[in-house]
């Protein structure tokens, strides 16, 4: 649909009101906007609500608000395909589930907010302006999109987001971004013996190991904690070590190190090889210098 020049001149106005006072918008306001007759704009916003990008209402509290449709026409879009997803809405402080089957984005490369028309299904339920959504694909989201509704289209059943944040998890494994340089510490070592390694190569963290054996993992954060409590740092490492290792594989990728983290609760995690052997660690300041392109050549 192509619009002519006064007829997108005069949509964008009523959208920016609309947003600016979430009401229904008076021809004259749009025209004191513009400095246009406000004959002239009322012709024009008709001509609009024919194209059905306008919908109205007569009487005292009246007046013109912009369609779903007309979000799309203004702002040039592309569609994100993620299959099956969900829409993840908080309604009146409860959690309401909704089915996600396609997104797109408005305005990503136009000036002013970046907003999302997501098209969903299910049990329908009022969903209030200005509520919190969150929109992943799945199984993993690899696709996250976080806002607050704007607006709410009925039939079909779409809701108009104000995005406060999209993220695209590469798909991509860990052995593409994994530390390829793995310090361990010896099982021998003293907590003393265990900072300075630590200190030295500039991590937070690393594996134990006892005859080339990861036996567990001791973090800066955990040698902290033992000096604040007045342990002897003369003490073998092994005795304070954490036992549990977490673990992830080369070859999965980066969303499940995501998932694991999430799960475990940690920052790190060792990569090993097909036959169990440490290779490296990921780390999450890892997976974000990945995400944002910041990671080194």
């Amino acid at each position: 649909m192509r619009l002519t020049t006064v007829q997108r001149e005069v949509l964008e106005a009523l959208v920016k009101l609309y947003e600016e006072n979430k009401r229904m918008i008076k021809s004259k306001e749009v025209a004191a906007l513009l400095g246009k007759d406000e004959g002239t704009v009322r012709n024009i916003i008709l001509s609009l609500k024919s194209l059905g990008l306008v919908t109205s209402k007569t009487g005292p509290t009246g007046g013109y608000v912009p369609t779903l449709k007309a979000y799309e026409i203004l702002y040039e879009g592309f569609h994100v395909g993620i299959g099956y997803g969900k829409a993840k809405i908080y309604v009146n402080g409860s959690l309401v589930e909704f089915i996600a089957t396609s997104v797109e984005i408005l305005g990503l490369f136009s000036p002013g907010s970046v907003k999302a028309l997501v098209s969903v299904s299910g049990r329908r339920q009022e969903v209030p302006e200005g509520a919190k959504i969150r929109v992943e694909s799945t199984p993993y989201p690899n696709i996250v999109l976080e806002g607050s509704v704007i607006r709410v289209n009925e039939t079909p059943f779409q809701i108009l987001v104000g995005v406060s944040k999209l993220t695209i998890i590469p798909n991509e494994t860990i052995g593409r971004i994994v530390r390829r340089k793995l310090i361990t510490i010896p099982a021998s070592a003293s907590i003393r013996e265990a900072a300075g390694i630590l200190f030295n190569n500039g991590i937070r963290g690393a594996p134990v190991v006892d005859k080339d054996e990861v036996v567990g993992f001791i973090t800066t954060t955990d040698i902290a904690m033992l000096v604040s409590r007045g342990i002897d740092v003369e003490e073998p490492v092994s005795k304070y070590m954490r036992r549990n290792v977490f673990t992830i594989n080369v070859n999965d990728t980066l969303m499940e190190a995501i998932r694991l983290m999430e799960s475990y609760g940690v920052g790190r995690l060792l990569v090993i090889d097909a036959k169990g052997r440490p290779t490296g660690i990921i780390t999450r300041t890892d997976i974000l210098r990945f995400i944002s392109g910041l990671e080194s050549s």
